[in-house]
C-alpha cells in the first residue's frame, strides 16, 4: 500500500477508554462490521484499533477481485444445503453492487472497473474443474458461470495457454488499498474512534466486561471483534482450523498499447484451475498484475507475521508469468511483493465466538478471496455482536467448523511436503508429463481434507 501523509485523525492510543464495541483490525472486515454496526445501532460508540495503519494488512495488499462466491459453491454447499448455499450466493453478489454503491456514494477513487472473471484452465490437466461446480449451481436452479471454448478463454486475455474456462459477469476490480482508506475516512466521518499504530497484545475478560490489552492502553468494552484475518492463526482456539501460504504479486510498468496488441482490451480477471493458483489481471493505467498462491508457508503460529514484504518466490512467478504472457516477457516489473492468506478447511470464510474469553468475536478464513465476501462476514459479525436472531447470525457462515488440522510439528512438515508436491505436480502438467502416483497422492491433502 503506498504510504499517505498522516492527517492526525487515528492517532496511537494511549490510556485507558471505554467502549460499546472494540474493533480489532483496521482491514475490509474490520471497517464493514464497524460501519454495518452504526448502520443498525447509530450510537454505538467504537473504538477500532490497527497494528498498523488501516490496509497496511492484507486488505491493502491483495489481487483487488471484488467477486461474488459462486465459485465456492460446492464449499458452500458442504457446510450448509443447496439452499443455503444459493442464498448466501445471491447475498454475495449483491455485496459487489454494495461495495460499488459504497465507493460512489461516498466519493471514493477506487479506480473500480466492472469486469467479469474468468475461471481458467492454464493446461490441459485444468479442463473441466469447475464441472461439480457448475453440476450442484444447476442443482441449486441458478446458472450464474458460463462456460467458454478453449479459443474463446484464450482471445479474451491474450493468452496462447488456456484451454477453456467458465466466467462469473457479476464482478469488479479495484484498488484494494484506496478502497480501504476510503472506508476508514467514512469511518471517522461517522463516529469511529480510530487508533493506528496500536497493536493488540492480550485479552480478558474483568467484572462484565471485555478489555483489550495494547503497548500503553487498555480498552474496555462489552464486546470486542476481532478482525485480523491470517493472524487469527497466533488464536489457539482457530489455529487447526486453517493454514496459512503466502503469495507473490507482481504489478508491471503501464503498457497499455501492448495490452492492447495481444487483445487484452478489457477488465476481465482470471484465476486460473490449479491448487496454487495464477492469477492476472490489469489495472485502470494499463498495468498488468500477476500472482501466484503458494509460494511458501511458516512453521507454528506464526506463520503470517513471517509472510511479508519482497517476494519469496520471483523466478517461480516470472516463468509462470511467461508462459502465459510469452509476448510481455520484455516488459519490466514495477514492484512484487508477499503477503500472507489464510485457508480454511471449509475454504470459505467463518465467523463465532470465542470460547476462552466471552465477549469477543471473529470472522477469518477468506481462503484468497475477502474483498467481496468481508461485506457479508460484516453483517454476521454485526448480528452476532448486537444479539440479532436473523438470516446472518443462523447462517452458514456463522459456524466455526469441525474437524482439524494436525498440530505442530506434523503441520508444517506435512504442509512442505503437499507444497512441493504441488509444484511438482503443477510443472508435469503444464508440460503434459506423467505425474507420479506418490506426488498425486502428497497433492491430494489440503485444508479441506480435514473438514467434516
Amino acid at each position: 500500500m503506498t504510504a499517505e501523509p498522516d492527517d492526525g485523525k487515528s492517532p496511537a492510543l494511549a490510556g485507558d477508554v471505554r467502549c460499546d464495541v472494540c474493533v480489532v483490525g483496521g482491514g475490509y472486515t474490520g471497517l464493514w462490521t464497524a460501519l454495518e454496526i452504526l448502520r443498525r445501532a447509530p450510537g454505538t460508540d467504537i473504538v477500532l484499533i490497527d497494528a498498523d495503519v488501516c490496509g497496511g494488512g492484507a486488505s491493502g495488499a491483495n489481487a483487488g477481485y471484488v467477486m461474488p462466491m459462486w465459485a465456492r459453491f460446492d464449499s458452500l454447499v458442504a457446510i450448509s444445503d443447496h439452499a443455503e448455499a444459493r442464498r448466501l450466493g445471491e447475498a454475495s453478489e449483491r455485496a459487489v453492487d454494495e461495495i460499488l454503491d459504497f465507493v460512489d456514494e461516498h466519493g471514493i477513487d477506487a479506480e473500480y472497473r466492472r469486469g467479469p472473471w474468468m475461471w481458467a484452465a492454464s493446461s490441459e490437466a485444468q479442463r473441466g474443474a469447475w464441472n461439480t461446480t457448475l453440476e450442484n449451481l444447476a442443482r441449486a436452479g441458478v446458472e450464474p458461470l458460463r462456460e467458454l471454448s478453449p479459443d474463446q478463454s484464450r482471445r479474451a486475455v491474450g493468452t496462447p495457454s488456456h484451454y477453456g474456462a467458465v466466467v462469473d459477469a457479476h464482478c469488479a476490480t479495484l484498488q484494494p488499498a484506496k478502497l480501504v482508506r476510503g472506508m476508514r475516512r467514512v469511518a471517522l466521518d461517522k463516529g469511529v474512534r480510530i487508533h493506528e499504530h496500536t497493536p493488540l497484545s492480550g485479552l480478558r475478560r474483568e467484572n462484565g466486561a471485555t478489555l483489550a490489552v495494547t503497548p500503553h492502553s487498555t480498552i474496555r468494552a462489552d464486546r470486542v471483534v476481532l478482525a485480523i484475518n491470517a493472524w487469527a492463526g497466533q488464536l489457539q482456539e482457530l489455529a487447526d482450523r486453517m493454514v496459512t501460504v503466502a503469495s507473490d504479486t507482481v504489478l508491471t510498468v503501464p503498457m497499455p498499447e501492448r495490452l492492447d496488441a495481444i487483445g487484452w482490451r478489457d477488465a476481465t480477471s482470471v484465476c486460473d484451475a490449479r491448487k496454487r493458483l495464477n492469477y492476472y489481471r490489469t489495472t485502470t493505467d494499463g498495468r498488468l498484475l500477476f500472482g501466484k498462491g503458494g509460494v511458501g508457508l511458516g512453521p507454528g503460529n506464526s506463520g503470517a507475521g513471517t509472510m511479508w514484504g519482497g517476494a519469496l518466490r520471483p523466478a517461480e512467478v516470472r516463468r509462470q508469468f511467461l508462459r502465459l504472457f510469452p509476448d510481455l516477457r520484455d516488459v519490466p516489473v514495477d514492484m512484487m511483493w508477499t503477503a500472507p492468506v489464510e485457508y480454511a478447511v471449509t475454504s470459505v470464510p467463518f465467523a463465532g465466538r470465542l470460547r476462552s474469553v466471552p465477549g469477543v468475536f471473529y470472522a477469518t478464513g477468506y481462503s484468497g478471496d475477502g474483498v467481496g465476501p468481508s461485506r457479508l462476514m460484516a453483517k454476521v459479525l454485526a448480528s452476532l455482536v448486537l444479539g440479532t436472531d436473523d438470516e446472518w447470525s443462523g447462517s452458514a457462515l456463522a459456524r466455526t467448523p469441525g474437524g482439524a488440522i494436525p498440530g505442530e510439528p506434523v503441520r508444517y512438515a506435512g504442509s512442505r511436503m503437499a507444497l512441493a508436491a504441488q509444484q511438482v505436480l503443477e510443472g508435469r502438467e503444464d508440460q503434459g508429463a506423467f505425474v507420479p502416483k506418490a506426488v498425486k497422492r502428497l497433492v491430494s491433502v489440503d485444508p479441506s481434507a480435514f473438514r467434516r
